[in-house]
Protein backbone atom coordinates (compact mmCIF):
# COMPACT_ATOMS: atom_id res chain seq x y z
CA UNK A 1 0.00 0.00 0.00
CA UNK A 2 1.39 3.05 -0.93
CA UNK A 3 1.00 6.51 0.85
CA UNK A 4 0.69 9.54 -1.30
CA UNK A 5 3.46 12.79 -0.08
CA UNK A 6 1.21 14.78 -0.14
CA UNK A 7 -1.10 13.62 2.55
CA UNK A 8 1.46 13.32 5.13
CA UNK A 9 2.91 16.85 4.01
CA UNK A 10 -0.88 17.63 5.05
CA UNK A 11 -1.27 16.15 8.22
CA UNK A 12 2.42 17.84 9.17
CA UNK A 13 0.76 21.03 8.24
CA UNK A 14 -2.29 20.67 10.27
CA UNK A 15 -0.13 19.06 13.54
CA UNK A 16 1.96 22.10 12.97
CA UNK A 17 -0.48 24.61 12.75
CA UNK A 18 -2.18 23.09 16.05
CA UNK A 19 0.61 22.27 18.34
CA UNK A 20 3.07 24.93 17.07
CA UNK A 21 3.05 27.46 19.37
CA UNK A 22 3.33 24.86 22.40
CA UNK A 23 6.37 23.35 20.25
CA UNK A 24 7.91 26.45 19.95
CA UNK A 25 7.60 27.31 23.65
CA UNK A 26 10.09 23.94 24.56
CA UNK A 27 13.16 26.10 23.45
CA UNK A 28 12.61 29.06 24.12
CA UNK A 29 14.74 30.84 27.12
CA UNK A 30 13.55 31.92 30.74
CA UNK A 31 12.25 35.86 30.54
CA UNK A 32 14.05 38.22 32.53
CA UNK A 33 12.16 40.91 34.37
CA UNK A 34 12.77 43.85 36.39
CA UNK A 35 10.27 44.84 38.84
CA UNK A 36 10.62 47.85 41.34
CA UNK A 37 9.50 46.42 45.21
CA UNK A 38 9.65 49.33 47.75
CA UNK A 39 11.49 51.50 45.78
CA UNK A 40 13.86 49.30 44.96
CA UNK A 41 14.68 47.74 41.42
CA UNK A 42 14.63 43.94 41.43
CA UNK A 43 15.26 41.18 39.14
CA UNK A 44 13.40 37.93 38.70
CA UNK A 45 13.72 34.99 36.00
CA UNK A 46 10.21 34.23 34.94
CA UNK A 47 9.50 30.47 34.58
CA UNK A 48 5.91 29.30 33.39
CA UNK A 49 5.11 26.21 35.71
CA UNK A 50 2.62 24.22 36.68
CA UNK A 51 3.75 23.72 40.07
CA UNK A 52 2.05 25.27 42.88
CA UNK A 53 3.69 26.60 45.95
CA UNK A 54 2.00 27.26 49.37
CA UNK A 55 3.62 30.25 51.10
CA UNK A 56 2.95 31.21 54.22
CA UNK A 57 2.32 34.95 54.25
CA UNK A 58 1.94 36.96 58.03
CA UNK A 59 -1.19 38.56 58.47
CA UNK A 60 -1.79 41.72 56.30
CA UNK A 61 -3.33 44.68 57.31
CA UNK A 62 -5.43 45.23 54.78
CA UNK A 63 -9.20 46.13 55.23
CA UNK A 64 -11.71 44.92 53.73
CA UNK A 65 -12.58 47.55 51.75
CA UNK A 66 -8.78 47.81 50.16
CA UNK A 67 -9.07 43.90 49.80
CA UNK A 68 -12.46 44.15 47.63
CA UNK A 69 -10.64 46.84 45.19
CA UNK A 70 -7.38 44.64 45.14
CA UNK A 71 -9.69 41.36 44.26
CA UNK A 72 -11.36 43.58 41.75
CA UNK A 73 -8.40 44.71 39.96
CA UNK A 74 -7.27 41.08 40.32
CA UNK A 75 -9.85 39.33 38.64
CA UNK A 76 -10.38 41.77 35.98
CA UNK A 77 -6.50 41.91 35.19
CA UNK A 78 -6.52 37.89 35.09
CA UNK A 79 -9.82 37.76 32.93
CA UNK A 80 -8.14 39.78 30.03
CA UNK A 81 -4.91 37.45 30.54
CA UNK A 82 -6.91 34.64 29.79
CA UNK A 83 -8.74 35.65 26.79
CA UNK A 84 -5.16 36.95 25.47
CA UNK A 85 -3.42 34.02 26.48
CA UNK A 86 -6.13 31.35 25.12
CA UNK A 87 -4.95 28.83 22.71
CA UNK A 88 -8.50 28.95 20.68
CA UNK A 89 -7.32 27.23 17.18
CA UNK A 90 -6.02 24.20 19.72
CA UNK A 91 -9.03 23.84 21.81
CA UNK A 92 -11.51 24.20 18.77
CA UNK A 93 -9.45 21.34 16.79
CA UNK A 94 -9.30 19.15 20.10
CA UNK A 95 -12.91 18.99 19.93
CA UNK A 96 -13.28 18.66 16.49
CA UNK A 97 -11.37 16.08 15.95
CA UNK A 98 -11.85 13.64 19.05
CA UNK A 99 -15.94 15.28 20.03
CA UNK A 100 -16.42 13.13 23.39
CA UNK A 101 -12.69 13.56 24.93
CA UNK A 102 -12.13 17.20 23.74
CA UNK A 103 -14.83 19.28 26.36
CA UNK A 104 -13.34 16.52 29.23
CA UNK A 105 -9.75 17.60 28.55
CA UNK A 106 -10.12 21.01 28.69
CA UNK A 107 -11.89 20.69 32.06
CA UNK A 108 -9.06 18.28 33.29
CA UNK A 109 -6.14 20.38 31.89
CA UNK A 110 -4.62 22.68 34.32
CA UNK A 111 -3.39 26.21 32.44
CA UNK A 112 -0.12 27.98 33.18
CA UNK A 113 -0.29 30.58 35.01
CA UNK A 114 1.78 33.51 33.70
CA UNK A 115 3.84 34.47 36.94
CA UNK A 116 4.78 38.00 35.08
CA UNK A 117 1.87 39.56 35.55
CA UNK A 118 2.11 38.95 39.56
CA UNK A 119 5.77 39.59 40.69
CA UNK A 120 5.87 42.34 43.06
CA UNK A 121 2.09 42.17 43.75
CA UNK A 122 0.82 41.73 46.82
CA UNK A 123 -0.19 37.85 48.19
CA UNK A 124 -3.81 38.75 47.75
CA UNK A 125 -3.56 39.72 44.73
CA UNK A 126 -1.68 36.90 43.81
CA UNK A 127 -4.73 34.40 45.40
CA UNK A 128 -7.73 36.25 43.48
CA UNK A 129 -5.27 36.66 40.12
CA UNK A 130 -4.48 32.85 40.14
CA UNK A 131 -8.14 31.74 41.19
CA UNK A 132 -9.74 33.75 38.72
CA UNK A 133 -7.24 32.71 36.03
CA UNK A 134 -7.60 29.28 36.21
CA UNK A 135 -11.72 29.46 36.19
CA UNK A 136 -11.77 31.93 33.11
CA UNK A 137 -9.45 30.20 30.84
CA UNK A 138 -11.24 26.17 31.98
CA UNK A 139 -14.34 27.85 31.01
CA UNK A 140 -13.16 29.66 27.71
CA UNK A 141 -11.08 25.91 26.92
CA UNK A 142 -14.31 24.22 27.34
CA UNK A 143 -16.69 26.89 25.64
CA UNK A 144 -13.62 26.60 22.61
CA UNK A 145 -13.83 22.42 22.80
CA UNK A 146 -17.67 22.08 23.05
CA UNK A 147 -18.12 24.53 19.74
CA UNK A 148 -15.20 22.38 17.82
CA UNK A 149 -17.44 19.22 19.27
CA UNK A 150 -20.52 20.71 17.83
CA UNK A 151 -19.22 20.96 14.52
CA UNK A 152 -17.02 17.75 14.73
CA UNK A 153 -19.05 15.17 15.37
CA UNK A 154 -21.84 15.64 12.79
CA UNK A 155 -18.69 15.85 9.79
CA UNK A 156 -17.37 13.00 11.65
CA UNK A 157 -20.59 10.72 11.33
CA UNK A 158 -21.73 11.65 8.35
CA UNK A 159 -17.96 10.38 6.82
CA UNK A 160 -18.44 7.75 8.52
CA UNK A 161 -21.49 6.87 7.26
CA UNK A 162 -20.68 7.59 2.99
CA UNK A 163 -17.52 5.14 4.54
CA UNK A 164 -19.54 2.59 5.49
CA UNK A 165 -22.03 3.15 2.37
CA UNK A 166 -18.90 2.66 0.06
CA UNK A 167 -17.61 -0.65 1.26
CA UNK A 168 -20.86 -1.92 1.34
CA UNK A 169 -21.13 -1.78 -2.25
Amino acid sequence: MRINFHFILFGLFIITFIFGTHLLGLCQENERITVEVDGRPKQYDVIETKRYEIVEVEDSAVTPDALQSVAAQAVSDAEKDAVAHLNRTLWFSTGCFFPLVGPILSQRYQPFMPTARVLGKSPEYVAFYYDAYKVKTKKLQFNWALSGCLVGAPIGAYLITLLYRNTRD
